[in-house]
């Protein structure tokens, strides 16, 4: 009969083996508009920052790496067909396109991808757009944004995060900015269960 230790440590072994840890890669690829049309339906609030705890900078790819994130090129963007049905309408403009590989995206709290368009700290002049989106991943992959909208001294927020089916385009949407997003498994294969 084993010893207490030596049993322990044949467990330890034995769940080690049968209980491989699966490294999960998820592609995001997202599309931020604004709706030129709408009206002062849903006014906008005085400006407001956004809550950038623990959002990595766009351009700082090592932090961005460290966290598994990697930025893919603008030519391997995956939505064109929504993003020129944007582009060329007259009621949408498309501000951002972005897509990104995420290795095991985390359950909550994860890093996000810092977004900023326009403005600069030089001039003091405000960004256009200010916030976060970050995809996480507990029993279903979610989208979670945290985006403010800033023109004419007002400020309208997208604040929302979404369940995403894979390989769906999702559509999260505020009085102003709205999201086009699809999320994929990237080398995933048909015994996956994850929704």
């Amino acid at each position: 009969m084993p010893q207490p230790a030596g049993l322990a440590l044949l467990l330890m072994l034995l769940l080690s083996v049968s209980a491989p840890a699966r490294a999960e890669t998820y592609r995001m690829d997202v599309i931020l508009f604004v709706d030129l049309w709408a009206s002062g339906s849903e006014a906008g609030s005085a400006p407001e920052a956004s809550n950038l705890k623990g959002a990595i900078d766009i351009d700082d790819v090592a932090a961005l790496r460290a966290a598994g994130i990697e930025i893919l090129p603008e030519d391997q963007f995956g939505l064109m067909d929504q993003y020129n049905h944007l582009r060329y309408s007259k009621q949408f403009k498309p501000l951002l396109r972005l897509a990104w590989t995420q290795k095991d995206p985390p359950q909550e709290r994860g890093p996000g991808i810092h977004i900023r368009i326009g403005g600069s700290a030089a001039d003091g002049t405000p960004p256009l757009v200010d916030g976060s989106i970050a995809m996480l991943l507990s029993r279903y992959l979610h989208l979670d944004a945290d985006l403010r909208y800033q023109q004419d001294g007002q400020s309208w927020s997208l604040d929302e995060r979404r369940k995403m089916r894979r390989d769906e385009v999702h559509h999260l949407d505020s009085a102003k900015l709205g999201i086009l997003a699809n999320v994929s498994k990237v080398g995933g294969g048909a015994e996956d269960a994850t929704p």
